[in-house]
């Protein structure tokens, strides 16, 4: 089997997941499309239809165990024809639980053919203190060698089953804003008087909960705490708050401190 193209797409609001993604992508030592679906108006526009000799590269982040909720419209704009896929997420050193093979059958329900899968480290969203710095070399080496093996499955048509980790009817909930749990205590990101208005923060929001015209206003039911905004804040006016988190959050640094590595699937 030929591979005419390769695209890699993603979601990606602190960027680890695209770097991961788009080293993939060089790994597989061919030209490559750079689609990145991680603002609204983006995932809205997307029209594509991919064939049998394409490759489509899928990255998604994992939080609390799950794929992202309320992200229908990644999906729903990418359609394949048993085109085939590789399948990837990132999670923050924790465990990536059910998301990926969540992502596995979100693609196949769309008509993608996942040959390979993979699970990688990036640095964790509510601390640096979590994974510090990854994806680093290490990790960016496995990616392209992961890239390298995905095309060359391909090449020689490998067949068999994909197998991945994780569990169908899902066992990990993943995190809801629109119905927060109370354990763990999850942060509030809130905005000071530091605040200069300068609109960043609503303008590259992944789920549009920001207020366009008054950027200390958030719909909390939308924002499912990505620091996408805190990370990219000019005048540091966005932090994360709440008591309870704050007091876990040392603990749950510990537990995650002992570093994970990369794992990866092929048929």
């Amino acid at each position: 089997m030929n591979i005419k193209s390769v695209s890699a797409i993603y979601f990606s609001p602190t960027g680890t997941t695209k770097k991961t993604v788009l080293t993939i992508a060089e790994g597989t030592g061919m030209p490559f499309k750079d689609i990145d679906l991680t603002l609204p108006e983006s995932r809205r526009s997307i029209k594509q239809s991919f064939g049998e000799d394409d490759l489509v590269i899928v990255g998604m982040p994992v939080y609390a165990g799950r794929l992202p909720k309320h992200l229908d419209d990644f999906f729903a704009g990418l359609n394949g024809n048993s085109t085939p896929a590789a399948a990837v997420v990132l999670y923050g050193n924790r465990d990536y639980n059910d998301a990926l093979i969540e992502l596995k059958m979100r693609l196949e329900e769309k008509g993608f053919n996942v040959r390979s899968a993979a699970a990688f480290i990036g640095e964790h969203t509510v601390s640096a203190k979590i994974a510090a710095g990854r994806p680093d070399a290490d990790d960016l080496s496995i990616a392209l060698e992961f890239g390298r093996k995905s095309v060359r499955s391909i090449f020689e048509n490998v067949s068999g089953k994909l197998e991945v980790k994780g569990s169908y009817p899902f066992t990990w909930q993943g995190y809801d804003p629109k119905s927060p749990p109370d354990f763990p205590p999850h942060p509030r990101i809130v905005t000071n008087d530091n605040c200069i208005q300068c609109k960043l923060c609503s303008q590259n929001c992944p789920w549009g909960a920001i207020d366009p015209d008054e950027s200390k206003i958030r719909d909390y039911s939308k924002c499912p705490w990505c620091y996408r905004c805190l990370k990219n804040c000019p005048s540091r006016a966005i932090q994360a708050a709440g008591e309870k988190f704050l007091a876990r959050l040392p603990q749950f640094e510990q537990m995650c401190s002992q570093r994970r590595d990369p794992e990866l699937f092929f048929a």
